[in-house]
């Protein structure tokens, strides 16, 4: 499923290399042999498989902002991105009450050849290119559902997730809320970087990069046109932040 079948898709940059958008779960594929690890095709489109709508808000980004960009090639499902690699779900066993028959009682060589063939190429691209940029500001894209099955209703339509750089986060609640008074922002919610946070602990905290890390509900960006729409927003809003980075207060 998905389409990609390499472990990450980069967007190259148009002449601005002092900005990098990125997203860990932008793909549903799943390698053909692996047979949606057990899954029903419906499966693959939820959004246990993968962060709809990602894909077309990072492009947009990476096209308004003209800077390079970087997809996961890959389904969470089969190996997810933003964990540490001793994590219990790393490879999911299940997801929002849906149990992945492919992945149970994985042998410790199939585990490791995801993580050689999947998971490690992806990160280290992902260091690679900030190494190549110097100093971007970073940008970093996921998206959740309105409603798991396994839990409550979330109401807001962005969250932040705060931890690294916090001046960069509250100048964009900052910023929605005088131009977007429509939307709810929250910090830390659904998801709270204090818990997951791999991919910008591993590469971003330690180069300490300015950043933005937003999660967006589905169903503002669950078709091309409605996250197209979005991406437009995010971009008008974070344009400014990054025109007056300075160097974050890490932590």
């Amino acid at each position: 499923m998905g389409g990609m079948t390499e472990p990450f898709k980069l967007i190259p940059d148009q002449g601005n290399r002092d900005i990098f958008v990125f997203g860990d779960h932008a793909s549903n594929y799943i390698p053909p042999e692996l047979e949606n690890l057990g899954l029903r095709d419906a499966d693959m489109i939820r959004h246990i498989a993968l962060d709809i709508g990602t894909a077309t808000v990072i492009r947009s980004l990476c096209a308004h902002f003209k800077c390079p960009g970087q997809l996961a090639g890959f389904s969470r499902l089969l190996i997810d991105p933003n964990r540490d690699t001793s994590a219990s779900d790393l490879i999911p066993e299940s997801s929002d009450g849906t149990s992945i028959p492919g992945n149970q009682a994985l042998e410790p060589t199939d585990k490791q050849h995801r993580i050689d063939r999947f998971y490690q190429p992806y990160h280290d691209q992902i260091g690679q290119t900030l190494d190549r940029l110097a100093s971007p500001f970073v940008i970093y894209i996921h998206s959740f559902t309105p409603k798991p099955k396994t839990g409550q209703a979330r109401r807001m339509d962005f969250g932040l997730l705060m931890k690294h750089d916090p001046e960069s986060a509250v100048r964009l609640r900052k910023a929605f809320k005088r131009a977007n008074p429509e939307f709810k922002i929250e910090v830390n919610q659904p998801y709270s970087a204090e818990q997951y946070n791999h991919t910008m602990d591993t590469h971003v905290a330690p180069r300490i990069l300015r950043h933005l890390a937003i999660e967006i509900r589905q169903d503002h960006i669950d078709s091309e046109e409605k996250a197209l729409k979005i991406a437009a927003i995010l971009a008008e809003r974070i344009g400014p932040i990054i025109e007056n980075a300075v160097s974050p207060n890490s932590n």
